[in-house]
């Protein structure tokens, strides 16, 4: 006889089940359609660029097009994202709870996330009730684009729901008492929180809000909040008290379309999927068999490789966290069946994965460009010595290592010539194609979105024609894309919505007035800006950390008239410690997943690689040409 549930959450999981298996391939499907949107998008860009310049007659219109297919890109996988368990969580916390208040903590979270997930809803239709205009050439109505926002966080909000059941269920099993406990705890904030935003703080300064409404910030993301719906949620709760609630509903809705409308935002798209197309067309392998038969014979000579392989793989997908899977997936088994110790590979292959944000194109400095108003193309020719000089030092860390301790990784024989030749021959087509990218972007032959959508279509084109790209794989490296993306668009949303209540809150501002005002030397103010990345990267990703301080710190840089190009390499930098440094380094976590080792050891391989990267950043700051010489000579 087949026990019954014991409670109302489990009866309820258990007959949504089948409901709920139908609806998560509904959203599996939604995605994917998108992504055939996506595809249209980069034979758009594609088409455009060939038709300029071969035949001297561009398409009208693109960049609006793009920006409608930008939309249905993001929010056609906002569900499916959230199925997958894409969306960044910052678990510092909760990680170390008892299994009972973890349960507990997700019941809570995932309600809070259906609450604002109900509010980017009812926000996104009011603005789209509102708004009557059309592009200036396709003259399509942006009113449908905007519902179709609406429609992509209703999909959210019932997947949602759903792990609103699910979390409830688990909660109970252990005791009646938790679900009653997980109730409290989930609507009184909320209840709380909308007192708050529907009243204007009479008598509270702006600062003293915007102090407390980074506070609650902070501790939403303790507790295992998803990062994006904890920045909409504070800039929501926040902007309602200093501007009144119609207006943060208002500002609310526009944020949630125009993010995801932004040409400015469209490169990030582009090259991320340029990284998945060469992550799955096995590009990064003729990268690292390159690297490892000119350095193999050296004294770690299979680190020394990585940490080459990892710089070039870099180059051509712009992202440090595809950049440590392929490489570990390439690098790690070659390493261990040479007997590298796991504490020199791992440590390698984690770290130098970083370089990546570093040499162009990066998705970092695009990140950058956008929120600082810089040149993206003079951010990525700045990166390319900054990154040089990081590859050398984690080279050089590694040749110390194992000149230390020769037992961490044994010496190859030397390979011959032939085969290194060989090897250089297969790495040189996805070499030539970033240089066409990056050379183009620079010469000005295509803007930055242009180069990323040449980027992506050129390189699913080499890998058809070299046959690395079989359907089944083609279709993973569109799944990953579109998660991957739709994650980044959630949290840039979010970020959008905190910008706007910084801003009101007037603290960047007011910090760079009274930093102006105290006469402090330069020098002293941006070890006090290292020190406070320092800290936050210990325990915020990088990205989410990246958007919060960009805006807060570039008015600073401008009270001492730092150069910004430079500025965006230091920030670029911090954010590669972020993701290096214990105790929560993803790129750490990462690893460990991978590499399948204790995570003390992950500790223990970061530590002369962190270093190695705080030498790069004393030589950024105090050689600022080291950034700024290469984009001014180019010009």
């Amino acid at each position: 006889m087949v026990a019954q549930p014991a409670n109302i959450f489990e009866r309820l999981e258990q007959s949504l089940e089948p409901a709920a298996r139908r609806y998560e391939k509904f959203c599996r499907l939604l995605s994917a359609a998108g992504m055939a949107v996506f595809m249209l998008m980069v034979a758009l860009t594609f088409a455009d660029v060939f038709l300029r310049y071969f035949f001297h007659n561009s398409l009208n219109g693109t960049v609006e097009a793009t920006e409608l297919f930008m939309v249905v890109v993001v929010f056609s996988s906002i569900a499916y994202t959230q199925w997958t368990r894409n969306h960044v969580v910052m678990d510092v916390l909760t990680a170390s709870m008892t299994p009972r208040w973890q349960n507990i903590w997700e019941a809570v979270t995932a309600f809070w996330s259906v609450v604002v997930a109900a509010l980017c809803v009812y926000t996104s239709i009011r603005y789209g009730q509102r708004t009557s205009s059309m592009t200036a050439v396709l003259q399509v109505p942006l009113r449908p684009f905007i519902y179709f926002v609406a429609f992509g966080f209703f999909t959210l909000l019932l997947t949602q729901l759903w792990d609103v059941v699910r979390a409830m269920a688990k909660t109970t099993r252990n005791s009646p008492k938790d679900a009653v406990l997980a109730c409290f705890l989930a609507v009184v904030p909320v209840l709380v929180a909308w007192e708050f935003s529907s009243h204007r703080m009479v008598g509270m300064s702006t600062v003293t809000l915007g102090i407390l409404g980074i506070v609650v910030m902070f501790a939403l993301f303790l507790t295992g909040m998803p990062v994006a719906f904890a920045l909409m949620a504070t800039g929501f709760i926040f902007s309602g008290m200093l501007r009144g609630l119609p207006a943060a509903v208002n500002m609310y809705g526009k944020a949630m379309y125009s993010t995801s409308a932004s040409y400015a935002w469209a490169p990030l798209m582009f090259f991320m999927l340029m990284g998945y197309f060469c992550f799955y067309g096995d590009f990064g392998k003729d990268l690292y068999t390159c690297a490892r038969r000119w350095l193999g014979h050296l004294r770690g000579g299979l680190a020394q490789g990585s940490v080459c392989a990892c710089a070039a793989f870099g180059a051509v997908v712009g992202d440090v966290l595809s950049g440590s899977i392929a490489m570990s997936a390439i690098a790690l088994p070659e390493m261990r069946r040479n007997k590298y110790d796991d504490t020199l590979a791992v440590g390698t292959l984690a770290c130098s994965s970083t370089i990546g944000a570093l040499i162009p194109p990066s998705t970092t400095f695009i990140l950058y460009g956008v929120l600082a108003e810089q040149s993206i193309a003079d951010l990525f020719m700045a990166g390319v010595f900054p990154g040089l000089i990081c590859t050398f030092f984690f080279m050089l860390v590694i040749w110390g290592m194992v000149y230390r301790n020769p037992s961490l990784a044994p010496r190859l024989p030397k390979e011959p010539l032939k085969d290194r030749l060989i090897s250089l021959r297969a790495a040189f087509p996805i070499i030539a194609l970033f240089v066409l990218v990056i050379g183009g972007i620079y010469g000005g032959m295509f803007t930055p979105t242009e180069g990323g959508g040449i980027g992506a279509a050129g390189t699913l084109i080499l890998a058809l024609l070299l046959r690395r790209l079989s359907w089944k794989n083609f279709v993973k490296s569109m799944n990953s894309s579109a998660v991957f993306i739709t994650m980044c668009f959630t949290v840039l949303t979010g970020a959008t919505v905190l910008g706007a209540f910084m801003t009101l809150s007037r603290i960047p501002q007011l910090l760079a007035g009274a930093i102006a005002s105290m006469g402090m030397p330069g020098w002293l103010t941006m070890c006090a800006i290292i020190v406070v990345l320092l800290i936050l990267g210990c325990f915020i990703p990088s990205m989410p950390l990246l958007l919060i301080c960009v805006p807060i710190f570039v008015p600073i840089a401008h009270v001492y008239d730092w150069n910004l190009i430079w500025f965006g390499v230091v920030m670029a930098l911090m954010m590669n410690m972020a993701g290096i440094t214990p105790p929560f380094g993803i790129n750490l976590f990462v690893m460990k997943g991978l590499a399948d080792v204790p995570l003390s050891v992950m500790y223990r391989s970061s530590v002369p690689f962190v270093v190695a990267l705080m030498l790069c950043i004393i030589v950024v700051l105090a050689f600022p040409a080291m950034a700024t010489w290469l984009p001014a000579a180019l010009r």
